[in-house]
């Protein structure tokens, strides 16, 4: 990843720095399940669900926004585009893997279900690894070259606009939880000044809980 940040780069770093952190603590936080404790079962099963929904919902903005416009004004590199589309369909495959086995592990917590949820997120993560690092690497400057910086925001509005309300917050703080000084006023300035004012007053608050209450940590 070039270390020059700009606006096409920067936004694109801290959502791929979300996904990795993630699922790297949820499979943490699966493994450390004692046998036999469904209710803690059940509470990563939901946070499970929400990280699938937010990677499907990241990935379909990308098909559906980026990968036709290089496929039309960068032809020369349409392979390339193509192995970015495959990637998705690969990291769909270890989703639902991940979900079959969810089903069976939130129900008794057994330690061979969530033994076999510990392989599945490291096929996962092996897969999104790989595929971020090309995005990253070998997609950015393709999408600085053919997309303008209009139509580039406009997937990462897709993405803000396209989450639950009663979300957003969760969304955010994940998104600013290990963001620079930089990164975060950045980013912040594309949020309405009403939803910065509720994120001070509210969402801050909410996403702290939130986290204390999946990881076990001080709010």
């Amino acid at each position: 990843m070039p270390g020059t940040s700009t606006p096409y780069t920067r936004e694109m770093v801290m959502i791929h720095r979300v996904f990795r952190r993630e699922a790297a603590q949820l499979q943490q936080y699966v493994g450390a399940v004692r046998t036999g404790d469904v209710a803690r079962a059940r509470q990563l099963a939901g946070v499970v669900r929400e990280y699938i929904g937010g990677l499907h919902h990241h990935h379909s903005g990308e098909d559906e926004l980026i990968w036709p416009l290089l496929h039309e004004r960068a032809r020369v590199h349409d392979d390339l585009v193509t192995t970015m589309e495959k990637q998705h369909e690969a990291l769909d495959g270890t989703l639902s893997v991940i979900q079959e086995l969810l089903a069976r592990w939130e129900h008794g917590a057994g330690e061979v279900d969530r033994d076999d949820l510990v392989i599945a997120f490291a096929e996962h993560q092996r897969v999104l690894q790989d595929h971020l690092a090309d995005e990253e690497t070998l997609v950015m400057p393709l999408v600085e070259e053919h997309l303008s910086l209009p139509e580039w925001e406009l997937v990462g509005k897709n993405g803000l606009e396209g989450l639950p309300k009663d979300r957003v917050f969760l969304a955010l703080g994940a998104i600013l939880e290990e963001a620079t000084p930089e990164e975060r006023t950045e980013f912040m300035k594309k949020v309405p000044l009403a939803g910065r004012i509720a994120w001070k007053l509210i969402g801050a608050r909410q996403y702290r809980n939130w986290r204390a209450s999946v990881r076990g940590v001080a709010a």
